[in-house]
C-alpha cells in the first residue's frame, strides 16, 4: 500500500492518516484507493476496535483532486461514471465498516473532505478548523457530497451549506451538527483517539452491532427500525449463549 494514508495502531484503535499534505490532502485517485483498502484491512482485523481518521499538514482534506480531475477531461462518458461511483464509494466504505470511525480535523475540510466526516461516526474538530462544500462557487454540481450531508443534517442546513458556499467555524459546525465536539487545535487527536480508547474498552461485538443498528435505522421507518433492532437483539443474545 503506498504511503498516501499513513497506519498506526494505538491498542486497539487504528489511526489513518491522509498523507499529501502539500496538496491539502485533496483526494486522488491512489489516496481514495489506498483509503478503501485501509477502512477494510481495520474493517476484518479482529484487534481493530475503532478507526480515527484524520489528516497530515494544515489540513484534513481539501476536497477532490481538481488538478487530477482536469486531466481527465477527455475520458468517456463511461469512465465519467466509473469516477463517480468511486467517489461514493469512499463514503460508503466509512460508513459501511463495522468500526466506529471518529474523524479528527485541524485545518480546512472542504467538499469531498468535509463529505468524509459526514460518513464517519463521529467528528472531533479544532478551534481553527474551516468545513464547507465550494463545488457550486467552482461551477460545480454538489452531487456525490450532498446525500450523506442531508442525511446527517437535513435539507434546510444542507441546502445552505451547499448553494451558497459559505464555510462556517468549527464552532458554528457544531451548531447545525456537522461536529460533535470542539477542541484546542494542539487536542484534536488525543481526544478522538481518547474517545475511541474508550469505546475500545468496550465488548467489540456489542459495539459492533450497536454501530450497525444506528447506520441501518438512519435508512429505516421507524417499524422498520424496531424490527430490525429486535432482530439484532436476538442476535447478540445468540452471542452471549455460545
Amino acid at each position: 500500500m503506498a504511503d498516501t494514508v499513513l497506519i498506526e495502531d494505538r491498542g486497539a484503535v487504528r489511526l489513518l492518516t491522509l498523507n499529501r499534505p502539500d496538496k491539502l490532502n485533496a483526494i486522488n485517485g491512489a489516496l481514495s484507493a489506498d483509503l478503501k483498502a485501509s477502512l477494510l484491512a481495520a474493517h476484518v482485523d479482529d484487534n481493530v476496535a475503532a478507526v480515527v481518521l484524520t489528516g497530515a499538514g494544515r489540513a484534513f482534506s481539501a476536497g477532490a483532486d481538481m488538478k487530477e480531475a482536469q486531466s481527465h477531461s477527455g475520458r468517456s462518458h463511461r469512465a465519467w461514471i466509473q469516477a463517480a461511483g468511486g467517489s461514493t464509494g469512499l463514503y460508503d466504505s466509512i460508513m459501511s465498516i463495522d468500526k466506529p470511525v471518529i474523524a479528527a480535523v485541524n485545518g480546512y475540510a472542504l467538499g469531498g473532505g468535509c463529505a468524509l466526516l459526514m460518513a464517519s461516526d463521529m467528528v472531533v474538530a479544532g478551534e481553527n478548523a474551516i468545513l464547507g462544500y465550494p463545488e457550486v462557487k467552482r461551477g460545480l454540481a454538489a452531487t456525490a457530497v450532498t446525500p450523506t450531508l442531508v442525511a446527517q443534517i437535513g435539507r434546510k442546513w444542507a441546502a445552505e451549506l451547499l448553494l451558497l458556499c459559505e464555510n462556517v467555524s468549527a464552532a458554528r459546525a457544531a451548531e447545525i451538527g456537522l461536529v460533535n465536539r470542539v477542541v484546542p487545535d494542539d487536542q484534536v487527536i488525543d481526544t478522538a483517539v481518547g474517545i475511541a480508547q474508550a469505546m475500545a474498552a468496550f465488548d467489540h461485538d456489542a459495539l459492533w452491532m450497536t454501530k450497525r443498528v444506528i447506520r441501518r435505522s438512519a435508512e429505516m421507518t421507524i417499524g422498520e427500525a424496531h424490527d430490525m433492532a429486535r432482530d439484532s437483539m436476538l442476535v447478540m443474545r445468540g452471542f452471549a449463549g455460545e
